[in-house]
């Protein structure tokens, strides 16, 4: 059965030109009707999918959710750019500044009316959606800090192993990042099979439970507690691992409920969030140096067990009561988000969607190797700066500091990380410096001052010359500078906006799992290599990053993502080259996508419009009552009342 729509019906004034090029005369019952030459093969009861249609001609189309302007209108990326790109970036710096003002303005006008309503508002947009990543970046972050207190309070276990075996002392960080490689993928596929919110649930129970665990935990023995630690930090590792494949898919879907704004600040908002890992590592040095006030000599040493104990316990009891509240939170007050089942539902699915698994494979394979590559020589050279630490601040006070100046250092760099968190996420969404551009630079930079430091490394070191030193304090700084100032921070924006929302958490959480092989690998080698070589070996990986983010990644900034999954529906129907739109546009495909697939050949803007004008009838048509045509009545048409809507699956 086929749904028509006649002229006698009433088609909209808009579509009246489209009506002299698409009707058609054929005859029912003998007698000439005039009908529009649309047509939907009827399936379902179904409502009908937002934007999806049939044209004419018989091709695939989606106009997209809410697109109320079918006029041709220039592209942003179309815009000619003269000389060294005058025009495109003139126009595109000044509309940016233009909402900056606006941005500026409205802050302003909320601070007058309620001093702390910009407060309430950022924790609202930016600090609960990213809670997760702050408890990651609070506990993660503590094992160093806590090693540090450990082998000063505790000697005979972690400095001279007499009661402890070395092997399980070491495992304590080596399980925790094997645990948060496991939760990035289960509860990366869990997030696009059972849903976001399901998932973030599970997930935050897990924290709970290692939270828990790790605050009581303890034993007869040193090594026995030594052991019942280790595995806490990994059931922990396994419910964090989840926060980074949920925090940056929420984020990023939620984004979209405001596709303007999302278009022009959605690296910002996901970002922002990321951020809240930043203040999870701020917040628990600061816990630390000031339970160490408390229980230990004003924090000087000698460190007693007991004293010591009390810090360390207490920095992690603190958290139950903020896991619990975050619980509750997403319990009661999150919404699930419609996107992915919208799209399921659009596309006939239950259950996990293997065949978009599939495709994700076959089309997106070389964005895996992008995204999971930069993320893995981020992480390298990102923990191989924690490793380089102990090197720095020992140079610096001596072997022989206490805990306090050791974390009073540690401190210092992790205010200029937090700087790094939000000059990149200020910066992503300009579009003249966009993702990769951010990333490569990053790379680029860490790598110049790594390979500085391999270089003058005899002479930085010198205490001869305390200025040299000096130089090598500003040094170490700036590269945690650099290293958050872009590829720390976009490869957890790129990883989730680069997919679509199918198999958008599948595919965040293997390019995160990638970046945790790389954190491992480092943390491993670089314990078997002198301080020199620990630089000669850091820096070739993060020009490899940079590298690796110039050929397979792809820019997004200022795409609209419903494109994204415009283009995806393409996919998924097997018509990928039907598709004309701004995703396959030169500005938004890596260099692998331009130079060796081609894919930018399909980009054509006057065949999309078309497309859309031609969807957009199609839809109108089935909106305004459309009837079946039946040889039964004489008129040719029924009443209407079983007309069945189209689905994604039959169209």
């Amino acid at each position: 059965m086929y749904i028509y729509r006649s002229m006698a019906d009433g088609i909209p004034r808009e579509h009246e030109e489209a009506l002299d090029e698409n009707m058609r005369v054929i005859e029912v019952e003998g007698k000439p009707t005039a009908v529009l030459g649309i047509r939907y093969k009827a399936a379902t009861d179904a409502p009908p999918p937002v934007g999806i249609a049939r044209t004419a001609s018989g091709k695939l189309a989606d106009t997209g959710p809410q697109i109320d302007d079918l006029q041709q209108q220039e592209y942003w990326a179309d815009r000619p750019s003269g000389i060294c790109g005058g025009t495109r970036l003139t126009s595109t710096f000044r509309e940016e500044l233009a909402e900056n003002k606006q941005e500026i303005s409205s802050v302003w006008n909320m601070f007058k009316n309620d001093p702390l309503a910009p407060a309430a508002a950022y924790w609202r947009t930016y600090g609960m959606p990213g809670i997760g990543l702050f408890l990651e970046g609070y506990v993660i972050f503590s094992i160093s800090n806590n090693s540090t207190l450990f082998k000063q309070a505790y000697p005979a276990c972690w400095s001279k192993f007499t009661t402890c075996n070395v092997t399980w002392t070491q495992a304590t960080t080596y399980l925790q990042l094997i645990g948060i490689l496991i939760g990035q993928l289960m509860f990366g596929v869990m997030g696009d099979w059972i849903g976001r919110k399901a998932t973030m649930l599970i997930d935050m129970s897990v924290i709970l439970i290692g939270v828990i665990l790790l605050t009581v935990s303890r034993a007869a023995t040193d090594y026995n507690w030594v052991v019942f630690y280790a595995w806490a930090q990994f059931i922990f590792g396994v419910g964090i691992g989840g926060e980074y494949p949920m925090t940056s898919t929420r984020a990023t879907e939620e984004s979209e409920e405001n596709r303007q704004y999302a278009q022009r600040h959605r690296g910002r908002k996901v970002m922002l969030a990321y951020t809240m890992q930043g203040w999870g590592q701020f917040i628990n040095l600061s816990v630390l140096l000031l339970l160490l006030n408390i229980f230990n000599h004003h924090g000087h040493a000698p460190y007693h067990r007991g004293p010591a104990g009390a810090t360390w316990r207490v920095s992690f009891g603190i958290l139950i009561p903020v896991v619990l509240y975050v619980l509750y939170y997403r319990i009661y007050v999150l919404k699930e988000l419609k996107l992915l089942s919208t799209v399921k539902k659009r596309d006939n699915v239950q259950g996990y969607d293997w065949k978009s698994f599939r495709l994700l494979i076959t089309y997106f394979g070389h964005r895996l190797i992008g995204t999971g590559g930069i993320w893995f020589c981020n992480d390298w050279y990102f923990y191989g700066n924690g490793v380089f630490r102990s090197t720095f601040v020992g140079l610096l006070v001596g072997s022989s500091a206490s805990v306090q100046v050791n974390w009073l250092y540690s401190y210092i760099n992790t205010g200029v990380q937090l700087v790094g968190y939000y000059c990149a996420a200020m910066c992503v969404d300009y579009r003249w410096i966009g993702r990769r551009r951010l990333t490569v630079f990053s790379f680029i930079m860490v790598a110049a001052i790594f390979a500085a430091c391999a270089g003058a490394y005899p002479h930085l070191i010198d205490k001869k010359h305390r200025k040299n030193i000096h130089v090598f304090q500003f040094l170490y700084y700036i590269s945690s500078f650099f290293g958050l100032f872009g590829s720390h921070t976009t490869s957890f924006l790129l990883s989730a906006e680069m997919y679509p929302a199918q198999i958008r958490s599948t595919a965040h959480g293997i390019s995160a799992a990638t970046g945790k092989v790389g954190s491992i690998c480092v943390v491993v080698w670089l314990n078997y290599l002198g301080n020199r070589n620990k630089f000669w070996i850091t820096w070739p990986v993060a020009l490899l990053g940079a590298v690796v983010c110039w050929v397979f990644v792809a820019d997004l900034t200022g795409l609209d993502l419903a494109e994204q999954e415009r283009r995806w529906f393409f996919i998924r129907n097997g018509s990928a080259k039907d598709y004309h739109g701004p995703a396959v546009h030169w500005r938004h495909l890596s260099r692998f996508e331009r130079h060796v697939l081609r894919l930018h050949r399909q980009y054509d803007p006057v065949a999309d419009l078309q497309q859309r004008r031609e969807a957009r009838m199609a839809r109108s048509s089935y909106q305004n009552n459309l009837k079946p045509l039946t040889s039964g009545d004489a008129n040719g048409y029924t009443n209407g009342e079983n007309v069945k809507a189209p689905t994604g699956a039959d169209i």
